[in-house]
């Protein structure tokens, strides 16, 4: 199945996001045990706050789906979103 890296830029309304945290991570936590998370985690804050998932999906459609599920999509707090299909060539992601 195809794997895809996503990345947030999240805007500056940091208070917002901090306080619906638990609801996003229960959401990554769900993709997770589905398996579809394959790596999840925050990027630095230089020079903006984001975040960077991996997640293995049929298609670009599948993710989007997935996306608009995530807490943070329906609060505003994600600036900016990249989906990008990705091949992983080494680690435990690469394809045998």
């Amino acid at each position: 199945m195809p794997v895809f890296a996503v990345t947030y830029n999240y805007g500056p309304d940091t208070d917002t996001r901090m306080e619906h945290r638990p609801a996003h991570r229960q959401w990554q936590a769900e993709l997770n045990e589905a398996g579809t998370i394959l790596a999840s985690g925050p990027l630095d804050a230089d020079p903006q706050p984001g975040g960077l998932l991996v997640l293995s999906a049929a298609d670009r459609a599948e993710v989007e789906t997935h996306l608009a599920r995530d807490p943070y999509a329906s609060l505003g707090v994600i600036e900016s979103t990249q989906i990008r299909e990705w091949t992983p060539v080494f680690g435990p992601l690469a394809a045998d």
